[in-house]
């Protein structure tokens, strides 16, 4: 009885800590950092237990990719590129490092913080290599 109890309080705990995207993103670009010649439209975001589906919208076209978020590498096309990318939860964060290019050496790291309303979402992005100034992106729930 008492395993059961402290299984039931973890996976609460684990609910509670990691905050579920899903839905419709909207960017807030007055409301954003961006020092990249990204254009940046939509997000639409889908997590189902331990994965995550997003459709996201750059430079008007739309780019998928489907990923665990248990911190291994799965193939994908972030933004259009061709890359390996890894998707993991520090905390209440969700990070996201992409590895771009033929050789993966492009690697820029992306924290997604849910606002405390639910509403909002802060993409805070690292350029890793080559380096780069941070950039914060800022998305509004449709």
């Amino acid at each position: 009885m008492k395993l059961l109890l402290c299984l039931a309080l973890s996976s609460a705990a684990f609910a509670q800590e990691h905050p579920n995207f899903s839905g419709t993103w909207q960017f807030a670009a007055d409301k954003s950092e961006v020092h990249s010649k990204v254009k940046l439209g939509s997000l639409a975001i889908h997590q189902d237990g331990r994965s995550i589906s997003i459709d996201e919208q750059v430079n008007d076209k739309i780019f998928s990719m489907t990923c665990g978020t248990d911190a291994k590498n799965c193939k994908a096309k972030p933004e259009g590129e061709s890359a390996e990318v890894m998707f993991y939860y520090n905390g209440a964060m969700l990070v996201e490092t992409d590895f771009l290019g033929h050789d993966k050496s492009h690697v820029i790291k992306k924290r997604l913080k849910m606002g405390e309303d639910g509403k909002t979402m802060e993409i805070e992005v690292l350029h890793m290599n080559p380096t780069a100034p941070p950039e914060k992106w800022v998305f509004s729930k449709q």
